[in-house]
C-alpha cells in the first residue's frame, strides 16, 4: 500500500481503482482514445480501430487460457464464426449490436462442444481437439455446398447499418472506431470483475490443480466449460467486429496464423493479465505494422515474397518472452518498478 493511503472499508479495499496514482492516471489517461480521432489520420485510425478489437478477441483468450488454463488453437474459428454470422444476421436485417450478440452466442456454442474433450482429456489433448475445429471451420467456410449456411466463403459486409435494426446508422471509419474502443472497454472491465468474482478463482483454481480444485469441491468440468463459453463469446463478438470493420471477410482471414498472432500478443504482454494483454495487443500490433512495411520494401529490392516470413518473427518473439520473462512483460514492468521503489535499500 503506498505510504499515506489506507482503507477504511472492504468496498474501497476491494475496488478496480484503489490508489490516488491510479485514480490520477485514469483521469488524465481516460480521454486520450476518445480524443484520438480528431488528432491521428485515417490510417493511424483504421490500425488503432483493429487493435481494440484484437484487444476484445485476445481478452476472450485470456478467460479460456489465462484464467482456466484450457489451450485452445482454433482462435481464428471462433472469430470466423461470429463474423459470418454477423453478416448473415445483417443481410436479414438485423442491428448491429444483436447480430454482434447472436453471433457471439454461436461461437459460445461451438467453443462449448469442442470443448467437451475436457472431461477426460486435458493439456495438450484439449489443444488438439479446439485444433480440429480450427481445420474444420476453414474446409466448412471455403465448402460452397454450404453456402446455404454460411452465405458464401467471400461476403460483403453492409457499409451503413443501424444499431438495433434501422435506428442509429452506423459505417463511418469514426463509427467504427468508437464502436471498437467502446466494446474492448467493456469487455476489459468485464475482465476484470470476472477475476475478481468467485467464477474467476474457481477459474484460476482449476488452472493451477484441477485435481486439488476437484477434491475441494470445484465442478472442474462445468468451470472448464463456462470458460469456454464466455471466451468463445468475447472472440465471437470480436470476429463480427472485425468482419464489419474491413467490410469484407473471407476464410483468409481466419486461418492459423491468427491464432499465433493472438498468442504472440497474449503471452507477450503477460498470461492472465487484462492489462497485460491489451498492452501485448498494443505492442505487437504496432510491431507487426511497422514489420509488414519493412518487409514489404525487401520485397521490393529482392523480389522475394519477405512478408511470409512475419510468422517466423512472431515465432522467435513467443520464444523469446518465453525464455527471458515467461510472465509477459507486465511482470517484467513491475519488477522494475519494485526495484526503484526499494533502491538504493535492499528493504
Amino acid at each position: 500500500m503506498p505510504c499515506g493511503e489506507y482503507f477504511t472499508d472492504y468496498t474501497s479495499r476491494m475496488g478496480l481503482v484503489r490508489w490516488r496514482t491510479q485514480k490520477i492516471a485514469l483521469a488524465l489517461g481516460l480521454p486520450l482514445p476518445f480524443l484520438a480521432p480528431f488528432l491521428f489520420e485515417g490510417g493511424t485510425l483504421t490500425l488503432l480501430t483493429q487493435a481494440y478489437i484484437f484487444g476484445v478477441a485476445v481478452l476472450g483468450l485470456n478467460v479460456i487460457l489465462g484464467y482456466a488454463g484450457e489451450i485452445v488453437l482454433a482462435q481464428g474459428a471462433f472469430m470466423a464464426i461470429g463474423a459470418y454470422s454477423t453478416s448473415r444476421l445483417l443481410e436479414a436485417g438485423a442491428g448491429l449490436l444483436p447480430a454482434l450478440a447472436i453471433g457471439g452466442f454461436m461461437s459460445a456454442m461451438v467453443a462449448v462442444g469442442f470443448g467437451l474433450p475436457s472431461f477426460r482429456v486435458k493439456g495438450f489433448y484439449i489443444a488438439i481437439s479446439t485444433l480440429a475445429l480450427q481445420f474444420i471451420s476453414e474446409w466448412f467456410f471455403n465448402n460452397g455446398q454450404a453456402a446455404f449456411i454460411h452465405g458464401g466463403s467471400q461476403q460483403q459486409f453492409p457499409s451503413d447499418v443501424g444499431l438495433l435494426g434501422p435506428v442509429a446508422k452506423v459505417g463511418s471509419t469514426f463509427d467504427k472506431y468508437y464502436l471498437a474502443l467502446v466494446a474492448v472497454l467493456l469487455f476489459a472491465l468485464l475482465s476484470l470483475n470476472l477475476s475478481r468474482t468467485g467464477i474467476g478463482k474457481t477459474f484460476r483454481a482449476v488452472h493451477e490443480n484441477d485435481l486439488s480444485a476437484a477434491v475441494l469441491g470445484v465442478n472442474v468440468f462445468k468451470n472448464k466449460l463456462l470458460a469456454f463459453g464466455i471466451g468463445g463469446f468475447m472472440i465471437g463478438v470480436a470476429g463480427g467486429l472485425y468482419g464489419f470493420q474491413i467490410g469484407f471477410i473471407s476464410p483468409g482471414y481466419f486461418t492459423l496464423s491468427l491464432t499465433l498472432e493472438h498468442y504472440v500478443m497474449l503471452l507477450f504482454g503477460g498470461l492472465g493479465r487484462v492489462w497485460g494483454a491489451l498492452l501485448g495487443v498494443g505492442v505487437v500490433t504496432l510491431i507487426r505494422d511497422n514489420l509488414r512495411e519493412l518487409l514489404g520494401i525487401v520485397s521490393d529490392l529482392t523480389g522475394m515474397n519477405a512478408t511470409a516470413t512475419v510468422p517466423v518473427f512472431f515465432g522467435v518473439i513467443i520464444i523469446v518472452v518465453l525464455a527471458v520473462e515467461p510472465k509477459g512483460v507486465l511482470a517484467a514492468l513491475g519488477k522494475i518498478k519494485e526495484y526503484f521503489r526499494k533502491w538504493p535499500f535492499a528493504y
